[in-house]
């Protein structure tokens, strides 16, 4: 008779054990419907399945069981937008994992937060999510993993989160969060991330931080965080990335950063930071970027860093930094990219770096760097970007540079550069921009730069080049911006230059071109620049100027164009700077040129106009500088400010009557 009794007791115990779990299943379910149905979108494809008439456990979109139980609830990225005023933190006793992750949740967290004490896994990540974080949050004793990134969080963190002492990720970074970084994070012993980015923290790093020897990730950059690196940094053996920029932070560089053997990332850039570059830094053999630019840093480069054979990110540049690179550089073989700009750096630029056979990206600009280019750059073939601006180069442009076939940006100006531009710059043929402007470079245009379809701006004014405009220019249909003024250049301007419809910039002036102005430049009609001044060029203004309805500055002065002025330049709205002097004008000013209402300097000196100011110049609001010397001007001066100091010297009659 045993055997039956007990075989009775187990089914009943069966039979309870299913009750319960039924009961169970449907008070959660039913707890989890209220908060649906307060969603303000309620047709919400993906939850359709969220119904009474469907089982929660084995039909509902983003839920998971454990013993008839709630436990998970993803519904990361499904369109829900509503609060959790109303979501059933009581009835879900059992939930260890909740990613409510890429909705639109708005309103605050609740503190009833507190009751999911059960909970592994929490993220609410990119919401709309305000207010403060609930210090009941800290109840979360079993947490691992808390991330409310990308909200708008705002408060401070609650000292409360210290007792969280599961947590081995704490992700908050970009919100409006607050006040000072708690010390006790530093009890967050098994912590292995933690992101503040982008935050409105303040005050120190807490010192304490040092005690979380798990971390691998610390992210505090875009604070306000201020005074120095504690050097107990330097006791988180186990950290890969350490990210502090963009803050307050000034001092020292503390050499105990160099026990970080297994650091990856280390960026401290925008920050305050003074002194010389530690030494011990060279002993981060596992660094992959190291990030110092935007401080007050002085002194040299120390040689260990050619120690960091991963290297693949350099940059130092907009510091205090002085000295020669050093040879030791050319040992980065994995280096994609040096930036050592804006600095105090002197001496040659060491032929070693063209063992750095993975640049991508150099620049080396504003510093005083001597002597010529080495012809060892012409080595670094995977080159896309080279910066050698405003130091004090000299000596030709190495015809090599033409091997850099995947460079597409050059910029060599404000040097003391010589010689000729090498044709071989035309094989550069992903080039994007060429500034060569500033130096003593003489000799004609490449006509080969022709083949530089992809070129958008070519500068190379102030310089003595000479001969004329090679035609081929006209090649280059995507040029925007075309530079050549203050040369010795000759000839007439191309009228292949016509082709170049993208053109925004053109500036000719300060040259010896001759001729007349091409018709075809009437094709230019994204032009917002156009200046021809002081030049030999001739023959009448062409009435297709008043095409280039984009033109923001016209300047044809110091030429001998004569004839009248077109009356199309009225069609040019947007016109600011009108500058016609010194030509040989004649005829009236037209009256079509009060429609330029954005005109603020006009400028028909040393011409031979003649007849009246218009006088519906007094609707020009916004001139103020307006010189019209030097004609044969008669009548009265129209009544418009700019006309009270405006230079009318040398006509025959002009009167402000």
């Amino acid at each position: 008779m045993m055997v039956p009794t007990i075989f009775f007791f187990l089914q009943f115990s069966t039979l309870l054990y299913l009750s319960t779990v039924s009961f169970a299943s449907t008070e959660e379910a039913t707890a989890l419907l209220k908060w649906k149905a307060n969603f303000r979108n309620q047709n919400n494809s993906l939850l359709a399945s969220w119904t009474l008439s469907t089982d929660a456990c084995r039909d509902w979109y983003g839920i998971i069981c454990f013993n008839g139980r709630i436990n998970w609830l993803n519904i990361t990225n499904v369109g829900v937008t509503g609060t959790l005023y109303d979501f059933p933190f009581s009835s879900l006793p059992f939930l260890e994992y909740v990613d409510l992750s890429m909705n639109q949740l708005f309103g605050t967290i609740p503190p009833e937060l507190g009751k999911l004490t059960n909970l592994v896994h929490l993220n609410l990540s990119i919401n709309q999510i305000s207010g403060s974080i609930p210090p009941q949050t800290g109840s979360l004793t079993k947490l691992e993993t808390l991330s409310i990134f990308d909200n708008h969080l705002n408060g401070s963190i609650p000292v409360e989160v210290g007792k969280m002492k599961s947590l081995e990720v704490l992700t908050l970074e970009s919100n409006n969060l607050f006040g000072p970084i708690p010390t006790t994070l530093g009890d967050l012993t098994k912590l292995k991330v933690l992101d503040l980015y982008s935050n409105q923290f303040s005050g120190p790093v807490p010192s304490e931080l040092g005690n979380l020897k798990d971390l691998t990730v610390l992210e505090l950059s875009h604070n306000q965080l201020s005074g120095s690196i504690p050097t107990v940094v330097g006791d988180l053996t186990e950290l890969k990335i350490l990210d502090l920029h963009s803050n307050q932070l000034s001092g020292l560089i503390p050499s105990e950063l160099g026990n970080l053997e297994k650091l990856t990332d280390l960026a401290l850039y925008d920050n305050q930071l003074s002194g010389s570059i530690p030494i011990a830094v060279g002993d981060l053999t596992e660094i992959k970027i190291l990030y110092l630019y935007s401080n007050q840093l002085s002194g040299p480069i120390p040689s260990e860093l050619g120690n960091l054979e991963k290297l693949t990110d350099l940059a130092l540049s907009d510091n205090q930094l002085s000295g020669s690179i050093p040879i030791t550089l050319g040992n980065l073989t994995e280096l994609k990219r040096l930036y050592l700009q804006s600095n105090h750096f002197f001496g040659p630029i060491p032929s070693e770096l063209g063992n750095l056979k993975n640049l991508t990206g150099m620049d080396l600009s504003g510093n005083q760097f001597s002597g010529s280019i080495p012809i060892t750059l012409s080595y670094l073939t995977k080159l896309k970007r080279l910066y050698l601006q405003f130091n004090q180069l000299s000596g030709p442009i190495p015809s090599e540079l033409g091997n850099l076939k995947n460079l597409t940006i050059l910029e060599l100006y404000a040097n003391q550069l010589s010689g000729s531009i090498p044709i071989t710059l035309g094989d550069l043929t992903e080039l994007k921009i060429l500034y060569l402007s500033s130096n003593q470079l003489s000799g004609p245009i490449p006509s080969d730069l022709g083949k530089c379809k992809k070129l958008i701006d070519l500068r190379l004014r102030r310089n003595n080049i000479s001969g004329s405009i090679p035609p081929e220019v006209g090649k280059v249909q995507g040029l925007q911006g075309l530079f050549l003024s203050s040369n010795h250049l000759i000839g007439q301007i191309p009228k292949e230059f016509g082709k170049l419809t993208s053109l925004v910039n053109l500036f000719l002036q300060n040259n010896n071109i001759s001729g007349n102005i091409p018709e075809e430049l009437g094709s230019l009609t994204k032009l917002e620049s156009l200046d021809l001044s002081n030049n030999r060029l001739n023959g009448s203004i062409p009435m297709c100027v008043g095409d280039f309805v984009h033109l923001f500055q016209l300047n044809l002065s110091n030429n001998k164009f004569g004839q009248k002025i077109p009356k199309d330049i009225g069609r040019i709205t947007h016109l600011s700077v009108l500058d016609l002097s010194h030509n040989l004008l004649d005829g009236v000013i037209p009256i079509q040129l009060a429609s330029l209402l954005d005109l603020s300097n006009l400028n028909l000196s040393h011409n031979g106009l003649s007849g009246r100011i218009p006088e519906e110049f007094e609707s020009l609001t916004s001139l103020q500088d307006v010189v019209l010397s030097y004609n044969e001007l008669e009548g009265p001066i129209p009544n418009n400010k700019a006309f009270t100091n405006a230079s009318l010297k040398g006509n025959k009659s002009l009167c402000g009557c």
